[in-house]
Parts: structure tokens; sequence; C-alpha cells
């Protein structure tokens, strides 16, 4: 464990996948080189710790910061999660049903949506991910961790902001959704927590994204890259702007910091 010479996070959509969703197999033999090289790579993704173990079959990542830092693992022992407690979720549940919004909740191995809208429909379509069963009990059947909105409707993103900004932080990371944690979590707060856990604080730290939710990751490391396909907001708090994900952004972007020399 304490043979690291650095850790690199990366993010999934958009950044070490595909348009499909995808490993590309250059980006699979980066992760081969890197622990050649004793640099630990990880995963921080709003994906579930099912999602990312089925993304990264046959590759040695056992390491990640899953559902926007809500549950965390290293070296495939889970290190920190944090359940939304169940007056949260039906607060919001209930907000959102005014607004015509519908919610899904996720678990570490599953998540269920109460009721399907086309802007749910558009958002797994564009992650290349199954649908969520629909289902009016789950989130009191199971311990939930993440929380997806379902919205297209950026102006009514400042309702939920106004009504639950003490309680919740919300990732709008596509057009058609926003990812909601608690408070305090965040991929910046699992990052922290794994280094804290691998006392190797005094690493190089690494760090791959393209979204809104990469932002606080990027704070967490001491170096930030930026997918060329990420927006120029998320650009101007990189460190580094590499090439695109579809254009082997990944692997140009480890060469240019000596990564898998």
């Amino acid at each position: 464990m304490n043979n690291y010479k650095a850790l690199v996070f990366f993010d999934l959509d958009g950044t070490l996948l595909d348009a499909e969703s995808n490993l590309p197999k250059e980006n699979h033999q980066a992760i081969l080189q890197l622990r050649k090289n004793k640099i630990l790579p990880l995963v921080a993704s709003g994906r579930s710790p099912k999602e990312i173990k089925q993304i990264t079959k046959g590759t040695p990542i056992d390491s990640y910061v899953s559902l926007n830092g809500q549950f965390n693992v290293v070296e495939n022992k889970v290190i920190s999660k944090h359940a939304i407690p169940l007056k949260y979720i039906q607060k919001l549940m209930a907000l959102s049903k005014t607004l015509g919004h519908s919610l899904a909740c996720y678990t570490a191995d599953e998540y269920a949506a109460c009721y399907s809208t086309e802007s749910m429909e558009k958002l797994y379509k564009l992650d290349h991910a199954p649908l969520p069963q629909i289902s009016a009990n789950f989130y009191k059947e199971h311990e939930i961790y993440m929380l997806y909105l379902f919205s297209e409707d950026e102006e009514t993103d400042r309702f939920y902001q106004a009504e639950f900004g003490d309680t919740f932080t919300f990732f709008r990371d596509s057009p058609y959704s926003l990812a909601v944690v608690l408070k305090g979590q965040s991929k910046k707060a699992g990052i922290q927590q794994i280094v804290e856990h691998l006392k190797l604080n005094e690493l190089p730290t690494y760090a791959f994204g393209d979204g809104n939710n990469d932002l606080g990751m990027f704070e967490a490391v001491q170096t930030a890259i930026a997918m060329d396909n990420a927006s120029e907001h998320v650009k101007s708090h990189a460190d580094f702007v590499t090439k695109s994900h579809m254009d082997d952004g990944i692997c140009f972007g480890l060469n240019y910091f000596g990564l898998l020399g």
C-alpha cells in the first residue's frame, strides 16, 4: 500500500469512457501501465459501485469514489458511506412531485424511480445505462446513498437550492438531471477520505474530469486535468487541458505528466 508513487483519479463518462460508455483498449492499457509504474488508478464518479465494477472489469482498479462521494472503496473494502435519512428523501420527493420531476434513489447496487418521465429516459440513454425500476416504496426498504432528479428546466434548480441548500448539494450533471448528495459530501470529500485512509497525503495526486461535479475533485488534488470536451467553465478550473475523451485524451495527459514512462 505504501509503495505507491502517485494517485490518479478518473471520472468515467466523458473522460475515461468513449461515447458509448465503454472503456477503450488504450485506456485499459494505460491503467495497467500505471499499476506497473506503482501509480494507483482510481475512479471518481457519480455512478454506482455496481456500475463501476462492471465498467472496469478486467482492469486492476479496486478503489473508487462512487455516487459522487457518498460510497467510497479502497482495495475492495468500503472505507466510508453516507446514507441519506428517510425524512430528507421524503421532503425532496414531495417538492419534486409538485414540479413534475421524477426522483431516483440509489443504493450501492440498485436504483429505482418513483415514476417514468421523458427526462429520465433521455438521461439513461445518454449514459447507456438501464432504466430504473419503478417503485413507490424502494427508498423505504433500502439504504439510499444518492438521489437523482430528472429535470430539463434549469430555472427550477433554484427552488431546490433554496429549500434544501442546508441539507443537500445539487450537481447539474446533464441537461436532463441533477445528482443530489448530502451537504458536505462530494467527489472532493470522497477523495480526501480515501487519501486519509491510505495515509498517503504526501504523494502527488492527479484527477481527470469533464463535468461540473468534477470541480470539487479538482480542488482535492494537486494537478487537475480537464478533457477538451469539457465546458469552458470546467476548463478554467483545471491546471491542464488534455485532448478530448474521443481523441485519446487520457493517454495524452498521462504522458504529458510522465506517468506512463
